[in-house]
């Protein structure tokens, strides 16, 4: 969903109905697009600067989950061979204790290590989002300010967020695409 940022001349909030009754009074009323704001070189480069950041703050979490992930991996592949080797007889005779053990650490040690691997990637879902969130708020703060002062400059007083399904109610209300 495409987001929008709206400018209007009064503050009360933004509704499609208080825009129309607005519309009768002739206040000016302008849009434009988030997209638009972000298109600035300063806006992109920002944007791409924030995101870097993050994933270079949580590049050690990811190699550990990578690497918790081949362990679960190469785990996997050892079970299935001690399944196989309890599981068949050695040249007529049954399958020794020794296999059955170890069959029973290696599952003990997948059950550890998946769980493990379980953890590490919801901390790293967490951290990841709060990392993009102290990082991109400041970004989303400034390109805002830039839109404040854009839509002031064509004589907007207030910037307010709406969304793509707005934008017919704003034109036919009389808005301006900025």
């Amino acid at each position: 969903m495409k987001t929008v940022l709206v400018a209007a001349a009064t503050l009360a909030a933004f509704s499609a109905p208080a825009m129309a009754q607005d519309a009768g009074r002739g206040t000016s009323r302008c849009y434009i697009e988030l997209q638009q704001l972000m298109a600035e070189p300063g806006g992109i480069r920002e944007l791409g600067t924030a995101i870097r950041q993050v994933d270079e703050r949580l590049r050690p979490q990811v190699e550990e989950v990578r690497q918790l992930r081949r362990l679960v991996d190469s785990l996997e592949q050892q079970q299935q061979q001690a399944i196989q080797s309890a599981s068949r007889p050695v040249h007529g005779t049954p399958p020794s204790a020794d296999a059955a053990q170890t069959l029973s650490q290696v599952n003990d040690e997948l059950a550890r290590v998946t769980s493990l691997l379980i953890a590490k990637r919801t901390q790293l879902k967490e951290d990841y989002a709060a990392q993009m969130q102290a990082s991109l708020g400041p970004v989303q703060q400034r390109v805002g300010q830039r839109a404040r002062a854009f839509g002031a400059q064509r004589g907007c007083a207030n910037v307010t967020d709406a969304r793509a399904p707005d934008l017919p109610t704003l034109r036919s209300a009389g808005a301006q695409d900025m």
